[in-house]
């Protein structure tokens, strides 16, 4: 078997390591780069921390807004069956106090979810107290930023019904089509719709439409046959007015 020749190498050539020539060449152009990797290196390790920083501070104002926003609910449940109880003082401290929490977790956290969630909530206790006019601007603003479809079906709902409680020509006109509008965006047997179907009969009622009134209440009965002392007022007084 014939031998390959091998490559004779030169004294110059002999003197060479390789391996030692590219360390020694790494080391220079680190050393001629050092600058640049520390600043690289520090911008690279602060870029971390603040994504950490951001990452944790978001997800403790996600728990902060849900835990206000669960004690302002808290409060209010509390405050309705201590009026059902007849204990009208408490009941108010405690339902003005919900209404303040849910009010400040709005406007401090009005990107989050229990956030936007606490401006229905508040509304909801404005409508109790007769701050309709409060409850109108401040749902027509929240409505204004866009929420998304489910809040606003919500927040409509309470707008109708602060609107139906001022009571002037246009406010009976605007909240029926707040009512209308919530019909057409709601599934068919939802508590929303009942809510509107009940809402659009007081206001037709009030306008002395009884037949359509009627047709209305009928609506929500549909949907549940469950007739509160209102209802049932309700349905006795378009019984006596339509006869």
């Amino acid at each position: 078997m014939a031998h390959k020749t091998r490559k004779k190498f030169t004294k110059t050539e002999l003197k060479k390591d390789p391996v030692n020539e590219a360390l020694m060449n790494s080391l220079v152009f680190i050393q001629e780069h050092l600058r640049q990797f520390i600043f690289g290196g520090i911008a690279l390790i602060v870029a971390v921390l603040v994504i950490q920083s951001l990452s944790g501070d978001a997800d403790r104002q996600a728990n902060e807004c849900l835990a206000q926003y669960y004690l302002a609910g808290q409060m209010y449940n509390m405050g309705i069956e201590n009026l059902r109880h007849g204990d009208i003082e408490t009941a108010v401290a405690q339902l003005q106090g919900a209404q303040q929490i849910a009010r400040n977790n709005y406007r401090t956290y009005p990107g989050k979810e229990s956030g936007r969630r606490s401006v229905i909530l508040a509304a909801k206790i404005g409508i109790l107290f007769g701050m309709n006019e409060e409850v109108i601007n401040e749902l027509q603003d929240f409505m204004a930023a866009d929420p998304g479809q489910d809040l606003e079906n919500s927040a409509s709902l309470h707008l109708a019904i602060a609107l139906e409680n001022r009571g002037g020509s246009n406010d009976l006109t605007n909240a029926q089509d707040l009512y209308r509008y919530i019909l057409a965006n709601t599934p068919e047997h939802s508590q929303l719709a009942w809510e509107s179907y009940s809402g659009l009969s007081r206001i037709l009622y009030t306008l002395d439409d009884y037949e359509a009134s009627k047709a209305n209440l009928e609506a929500a009965l549909e949907i549940s046959q469950d007739t509160t002392d209102f209802v049932s007022y309700q349905i006795a007084r378009l019984e006596m007015a339509m006869n």
